[in-house]
């Protein structure tokens, strides 16, 4: 096929979604793919940078990775369903190099790297009629190392940026009043800088919890404050959960139940990440509203100009197997093997269905039956069941026993249809 005849299509970010778009456009002769990427090595979010702030090009850090992240699922339900490479059984929750490396390893194996343009930040898109009467995609980069801008057009737009880079900051009266020290979890690295002092974390989440049993094996007293359910199980002698904080004043912190947590040093905020795509213009249709992003068809495709899509919108999700879906399906569309239903039936898909916006994307239990849609309507091959079964059974092995799940074998049956989950011997 001629170059001329093949659809361009630009890729923003080589994170694992990035990579997973390119691998997929790059097999098919149809396409001409090209990635760019603002800093200089793929990976995205999975890339450890211990420097916290600006970068060496005065961008936002984008990693918010942690010195001892570790994983909290088993990598073998973390692979990509075309490259499963990743086997560990016992622990099965890796560190975040061994997933990087998986995702170098990846890109070298499809031969991803030489598509993508690094140290290349995208500065705009938007979107234009070509005189045939299609959308036609305009986008403006800069090369960081010389300051240089770039303009390409493209036939169609797979946004890929991640979702973990810019912080949630809660607004708390009085916060200004406390002295002690007060971080985001995007910029916490590493637990031994808060050895004997007592520490407030705000969010018990999955890094909240992860960040407050690090840090109770260096601080003094940890305090996990959150408005939900208290986890049950075990907990070191030193963590307490407490609900959330209402104000600040000086170093005493004000929780909803009318108590309060005294003389604390530190503040870590787990509070979760925006949504966030300035590179878009406002003619691109995309609007986020407290991380309800709409008008976009399956938690994917843009809704006013088809040719866009997000990719790895939903969470609480197995991400990768996702993304494996999701680009499937896009790239079906783009070929034409697929279409899209009527834009009163998208839009009626996009509505939030959830009491708060901020919840919308979240899938759950849900995200088996959304993959499964994808597939089908793509015509590709679903997702192994071991997947579902891995992250079921995981999920009841995690609320049984937080401090020690990570640890736990993993094991898949020869032929995919059960998986085993059990604890180590203490």
């Amino acid at each position: 096929m001629a170059d001329q005849e093949k659809k361009k299509v630009c890729v923003i970010g080589a994170g694992a979604a990035g990579l997973c778009a390119a691998r997929h456009l790059a097999a098919n002769a149809k396409f001409e793919v090209t990635v760019y990427e603002q800093t200089n090595e793929v990976g995205g979010t999975w890339v450890y940078k211990e420097q916290v702030g600006l970068d060496e090009n005065g961008l936002p850090i984008h990693s918010s990775m942690y010195k001892n992240m570790r994983t909290n699922l088993p990598v073998q339900i973390m692979n990509f369903p075309d490259y499963i490479m990743m086997h560990a059984q016992q622990p099965s929750c890796l560190g975040h190099q061994e997933i990087l490396n998986y995702l170098k390893d990846y890109a070298t194996h499809f031969d991803i790297n030489r598509y993508i343009q690094f140290e290349t930040n995208v500065e705009h898109v938007k979107v234009e009629t070509s005189s045939n009467g299609q959308d036609i995609w305009l986008v403006e980069v800069k090369k960081l190392k010389t300051g240089e801008t770039e303009l390409g057009y493209f036939d169609a737009v797979m946004v890929c940026n991640g979702h973990y880079f810019e912080p949630n900051i809660p607004s708390i009266a009085g916060i200004e009043t406390f002295s002690g020290t007060v971080l985001h979890s995007h910029s916490y690295r590493k637990p031994d800088v808060f050895s004997g002092k007592t520490v407030l974390v705000l969010g018990a989440a999955s890094s909240g919890t992860d960040i407050a049993l690090e840090l109770s094996n260096y601080a003094t007293r940890v305090y996990v404050s959150s408005n939900y359910k208290k986890r049950a199980g075990p907990l070191p002698e030193n963590l307490e959960q407490v609900m959330g904080v209402v104000c600040v004043h000086e170093s005493t912190f004000y929780l909803r139940d009318a108590t309060t947590v005294e003389a604390v040093d530190a503040f870590i905020c787990c509070t979760g990440y925006k949504y966030s795509f300035p590179f878009l213009d406002e003619n691109c249709g995309i609007h986020v509203d407290d991380n309800y992003v709409s008008p976009l068809y399956k938690h994917l495709v843009n809704i006013e100009h088809s040719t866009m899509c997000i990719v790895g919108i939903p969470t609480i999700v197995l991400p990768f197997p996702m993304f494996h879906m999701q680009v499937q399906y896009f790239l079906a569309l783009l070929e034409g093997h697929a279409v899209l239903p009527v834009k009163s039936e998208m839009l009626e898909d996009s509505a939030c269905k959830t009491l708060r916006k901020k919840h919308a994307h979240k899938l759950m239990d849900s995200q088996w039956e959304y993959n499964d849609s994808l597939a089908i309507v793509a015509g590709v091959d679903r997702l192994p069941l071991f997947y579902k079964l891995g992250y079921t059974e995981w999920a009841q092995q995690r609320d049984r026993n937080l401090l020690r799940y990570k640890d736990s074998r993993f094991v898949i049956s020869d032929n995919g249809q059960n998986v085993e989950v059990t604890l180590p011997e203490l």
